[in-house]
């Protein structure tokens, strides 16, 4: 088990994804909109 988990967020406005290791990423690099988490598919 490791605590560097990545996690999928999504942008709110432009529906940009990405994957990242850091859990206070809450800006979109594409519009500067605000990202949200997106539950891993299980």
């Amino acid at each position: 088990m490791s605590l560097a988990e990545s996690l999928e967020y999504e942008c709110l406005s432009c529906d940009h994804r990405e994957t990242v290791a850091d859990a206070l990423v809450s800006t979109c690099r594409r519009c500067g909109g605000e990202m949200r988490n997106v539950d891993p598919v299980r």
